[in-house]
C-alpha cells in the first residue's frame, strides 16, 4: 500500500509578524514524520507596503525589498530542511497584491517583476500557481485552495454547500474550521479552514497590517498533514497548534508524538 504524506501550511506573513518558534515547530514535526510533498497554501508574504486598503503608515519600518528578501531567505531554508520534497507554493490574495500594485502604477514592468523571479523559484525547485489556484492531490477528490467562497462564522459549511461533490482545504480565513456533509448517496464531503501561523501580539507594525482587519485576536493557529494512499483515497489531520506561552513558547500532538518549543 502507497502511502504519501503533505504537509501543508499557509498563513505566514512574513515579516513583521510571523513569530518563528510556531513556525520552526510546525517545520520540525513535519519533517520528523517523513512529508514528500509541503504545500504553502498562500499569503507567505503580507506585502504590507503596498496594502490597497489604506496608505503606508510611517510607522511601518519593514520595506518592500526586505519582505522579498525575508520570503526568500524562508524559501531557502525550506528547500535546505526539505532537499528531497515537492514544494509547491499557491501564491495567496496577498502575494496577489505584487501583481495588483504593478498593474496600477507601473503595468510596463508587470512581465519583468514577477514574484517567482524575485523569489528565485526555478533555482529552489519550487513549483508556483497562481492566486486561487484549485490543487488537486494525486487522483483524489480533495482540493487545496488559498481562498474559500464564503469567510462567515460557517464558513466552511457554506463552502462546502457552494462546492458539492468537492472536498477541499481553504485558507485565508485564519480561523480553523471544519465541516462535513453525506449525500443521499452515501458519500461524505468535507471542508477544512486552516488557520494561521502569524503572531497575535500587538505591535506598532502589527497594528497597521491589522487595522483594517477585525477580530484578529480570535484567529487560531493551525496546520495540516494528508495522507494519500494508492493515489487514490485521503486522510486529513488537521492539527492545533496550543500556545503555551504567547508567541513564545507552543505544543502541537503529530502521530501520536508531543513536539513542544
Amino acid at each position: 500500500m502507497g502511502i504519501t504524506k503533505t504537509g501543508v501550511i499557509n498563513d505566514l506573513h512574513l515579516l513583521p509578524n510571523t513569530p518563528r518558534p510556531i513556525v520552526d515547530l510546525v517545520l520540525d514535526s513535519i519533517e520528523d514524520i517523513g512529508v514528500t510533498r509541503i504545500v504553502i497554501n498562500g499569503d507567505l508574504i503580507d506585502f504590507i507596503n503596498i496594502n490597497l486598503h489604506g496608505p503606508k503608515h510611517p510607522d511601518v519600518v519593514s520595506t518592500l525589498e526586505d519582505e522579498i528578501y525575508e520570503a526568500r531567505d524562508f524559501l531557502e531554508e525550506l528547500r535546505r530542511r526539505f532537499p528531497k520534497a515537492h514544494i509547491v507554493f499557491l501564491y495567496g490574495n496577498h502575494e496577489d497584491r505584487l501583481d495588483r500594485f504593478i498593474l496600477k502604477n507601473a503595468k510596463q514592468l508587470f512581465h519583468i517583476c514577477r514574484l517567482e523571479v524575485m523569489l528565485e523559484l526555478e533555482r529552489l525547485k519550487i513549483e508556483f500557481y497562481e492566486y486561487n489556484h484549485k490543487y488537486q492531490l494525486e487522483k483524489t477528490n480533495l482540493f487545496i485552495q488559498h481562498s474559500p467562497p464564503s469567510y462567515g462564522v460557517n464558513g466552511a459549511r457554506t463552502s462546502l454547500l457552494t462546492k458539492l461533490d468537492e472536498n477541499y482545504i481553504f485558507a485565508c480565513s485564519h480561523r480553523e474550521q471544519h465541516s462535513a456533509v453525506t449525500g443521499g448517496s452515501g458519500v461524505t464531503y468535507r471542508c477544512w479552514f486552516n488557520g494561521w501561523l502569524g503572531s497575535r501580539t500587538i505591535t506598532r507594525e502589527a497594528e497597521k497590517i491589522f487595522s483594517y482587519t477585525k477580530g484578529h485576536t480570535n484567529w487560531q493557529h493551525t496546520a495540516g498533514v494528508v495522507y494519500v494512499i494508492n493515489e487514490k483515497e485521503f486522510f486529513y489531520n488537521q492539527f492545533s497548534i496550543q500556545e503555551i506561552e504567547r508567541d513564545k513558547r507552543y505544543r502541537l500532538l503529530l502521530e501520536g508524538a508531543i513536539y513542544e518549543t
